[in-house]
């Protein structure tokens, strides 16, 4: 038990002392339901396992809040302090006891499920595996890369790679969130989302107040 601890702390402190942005809030709004207005809390999906699930209401402010994310980073412009793109939102999970409790960094991953186009987003210790994702400059946009497109791909060689650019494919589902039913953030692959209680919204960074 002692030298599980001792790794973790390890692990804290080398993640905590790399590259880092936060903490801020995951605001969570639909696209055509305009009643969605809230943000993203972490909530238990497993051992050491978090899922980012829906909150409605105001800004969150309270400190160490399960509604409090990270931007991690590898580097950044020396000139501007901003960091370059792509990156990972990571969140510190709280574990332990009265005994003592330590943070453990964590990052969101989405996951597929082989048998739908919804993939799940999942928080899982360590800030090495996350989904690289970006954000809009000017108003916190989170987005991917969407790669080529294949739609029309065949034995013939593109003459240039089309792309399909920046993809905002969040979605907010009833869905299993690990072990547990919620309603949590999902990315949709293509559209229409298999899982019809998926309705479309944008997932932003918002400075906490």
């Amino acid at each position: 038990m002692q030298l599980r601890f001792t790794a973790l702390a390890a692990l804290v402190a080398t993640a905590t002392a790399s590259n880092a942005t936060g903490p801020f809030a995951l605001h969570i709004t639909g696209k055509t339901n305009t009643s969605i207005d809230g943000y993203a809390a972490a909530c238990h999906a497993g051992a050491a396992i978090e899922g980012l699930c829906y909150s409605s209401g105001s800004d969150p402010t309270v400190p160490g809040s399960v509604t409090q994310f990270y931007y991690n980073y590898t580097s950044y412009n020396s000139d501007t302090g901003e960091p370059f793109q792509p990156g990972w939102l990571t969140y510190l999970l709280t574990a332990g006891s009265n005994n003592g409790t330590i943070s453990i960094p964590s990052a969101v991953q989405l996951i597929p499920n082989f048998a739908s186009n919804v993939f799940t987003a999942l928080i899982f210790p360590s800030v090495e595996d996350g989904t690289p994702v970006y954000y809009h400059p000017d108003n916190g946009t989170i987005y991917l890369s969407g790669g080529y497109d294949d739609s029309h791909f065949n034995a013939t060689y593109p003459s240039s790679g089309p792309t399909l650019g920046n993809l905002t494919n969040f979605h907010l589902c009833y869905q299993f969130t690990g072990g547990y039913y919620y309603q949590s953030i999902a990315w949709v692959s293509t559209s229409p989302p298999h899982n019809p209680s998926c309705q479309p919204v944008d997932l932003s960074i918002k400075q906490i107040s």
